[in-house]
């Protein structure tokens, strides 16, 4: 069913070659680059690149996203291919997780979002020994608040809040809170991120 997924993908995005497309860079930098609630720089800063390509209306968009981490098996790069599509209702894709380090540690996900009555909901499908992760999200008076749950692994509770800086910057801080899985051997994790980023 993956190959299946992949080759519709591949399909639809060659129809919509002829549409107008819109593509923008994201540039930014962390005080810590938590996954989910888990540091994946060992409490250190990190800076991303990310690029999405949007085809026109079409609903179609392609992007990469390129960040510094820092893994007890030399990893100091994490390369994320995605791909998707979204009616401005759902919104469904595939991403794919590759390290500069450890091959074992790659693998990929199919993602599924949607708002319900104000609450985003997005469900990932892990792929290549990836467990599945679910996040749910609000957003209050300017504060986003998140809660996601990963199999095998922990859950994650997320309080953030993004300000406008001049120059086009963009600042944000949120604390987030990992709670481990019993059988996870991981530790719990409680961080207070800052993070500054420009679009353009």
């Amino acid at each position: 069913m993956f190959k299946l997924l992949k080759s519709t993908l591949a399909v639809a995005i060659l129809s919509v070659m002829s549409v107008p497309a819109f593509a923008g860079v994201s540039v930014g930098l962390d005080s810590d680059y938590l996954f989910r609630g888990v540091s994946q720089t060992d409490g250190s800063h990190s800076a991303w690149v990310d690029y999405n390509h949007t085809f026109g209306e079409s609903g179609f968009m392609l992007g990469a996203w390129v960040g510094q981490i820092d893994l007890a098996d030399g990893s100091d790069l994490e390369t994320d291919l995605y791909g998707g599509w979204s009616n401005g209702d759902w919104t469904v894709g595939y991403i794919d997780y590759s390290y500069n380090g450890d091959a074992d540690l790659d693998g990929g996900e199919i993602f599924v979002s949607k708002s319900v009555m104000g609450v985003s909901v997005e469900y990932y499908m892990g792929q290549d020994d990836y467990t599945d992760y679910l996040e749910l999200g609000y957003s209050v008076m300017g504060v986003d608040v998140s809660f996601g749950m990963w199999d095998e692994v922990g859950d994650n509770l997320r309080i953030s809040k993004s300000f406008d800086l001049p120059m086009g910057l963009e600042g944000g801080i949120a604390y987030v809170d990992f709670t481990a899985d019993s059988d996870s051997r991981m530790m719990d994790e409680d961080t207070i991120v800052f993070s500054l980023s420009k679009s353009f």
